[in-house]
């Protein structure tokens, strides 16, 4: 795929970017569509099957639907068994934020979590259904009433819970005095020499920041925003920057010991002196825009 980062237009708003592989798993599972809205810059918007970038995902989607035709399972166990197989090692489903993608039933918004229980919950129904008309019903009903039972419990047990949120929270203006959290909003703070060792940072918004000579081992910024950030000498030995956004960072003499980088972007980024022994770089975006190769370690291969 040339395109490495895709913003996507659902039910919930313009949201992203995205990595051009988590994109193709949304696709693979259902959750976009062909007919989906995606843009690689959020001004020029096309459909999915006329990007051209995941004709294979839609070849997924639709052997995966064939199969389900034919008995075969589901379209989204068939194709979420295969995405996981691939990108397992990467445990990107845990560090992802998901997509709230719009739903023909009005369910947008919904968290991934509960929008599965009823999607099981549906799914269930049907087959009992059928089952009926193929066998006998006496042999059946009690099977069928314990099962929608189970999903019934589990159902008002999830909506009992807090549900997490489906997208990141909305940002309001930089606050260079929040704590550090998820999704915190520091663009353009100054946190030089700060001590954030293995704090949870993902999706914070950190772009254009100043995080020179930081402490951040092991701290978590899956999916943060650090374009144009200044990180001259940062510590971030074994952090997770697991589809973080580092285009144009400046991470002159940065030390990323053990680093997992998969599917990041340094596009255009300064990477003079950097230590990059054991990081992964799989499916990383290079500085010169080409292309990490699944296995790359300590370099880009």
């Amino acid at each position: 795929m040339n395109q490495s980062l895709w913003y996507i237009r659902s039910a919930a708003g313009d949201q992203g970017p995205f990595p051009s592989g988590q994109v193709a798993q949304y696709v693979e599972l259902g959750r976009l569509g062909a007919e989906d809205m995606i843009s690689p810059d959020g001004v020029h918007w096309v459909t999915v099957a006329d990007s051209g970038q995941f004709d294979e995902a839609l070849q997924v989607r639709a052997r995966a639907v064939a199969a389900q035709a034919g008995g075969e399972g589901t379209p989204e166990d068939w194709a979420r068994e295969r995405a996981l197989a691939r990108l397992r090692w990467a445990d990107e489903r845990r560090a992802a934020v998901p997509v709230a993608a719009e739903r023909p039933d009005g369910r947008a918004g919904e968290s991934v979590a509960l929008l599965s229980l009823r999607q099981d919950h549906d799914l269930t129904q049907v087959q009992t259904q059928q089952a009926v008309h193929r066998h006998p019903a006496y042999r059946y009903a009690g099977l069928a009433g314990l099962v929608l039972a189970a999903i019934a419990v589990a159902l008002w047990y999830g909506q009992s819970r807090q549900p997490e949120p489906a997208t990141a929270p909305l940002l309001s203006a930089p606050d260079c005095t929040a704590p550090p959290a998820a999704y915190v909003n520091w663009q353009g703070c100054d946190k030089r020499w700060a001590t954030l060792r293995g704090r949870d940072l993902k999706g914070a918004r950190l772009n254009s920041g100043r995080l020179d000579a930081a402490a951040l081992d092991q701290t978590d910024l899956s999916y943060a925003d650090l374009r144009r950030a200044s990180l001259r000498g940062t510590s971030l030995r074994r952090a997770r920057l697991i589809g973080a956004d580092l285009t144009g960072a400046d991470l002159t003499g940065a030390d990323l010991t053990g680093a997992v980088l998969d599917y990041a972007s340094l596009s255009g980024a300064r990477v003079s002196g950097v230590r990059w022994t054991e990081a992964r770089l799989s499916k990383t975006v290079w500085v010169d825009g080409r292309v990490c190769a699944p296995v790359s370690i300590g370099e880009c291969r």
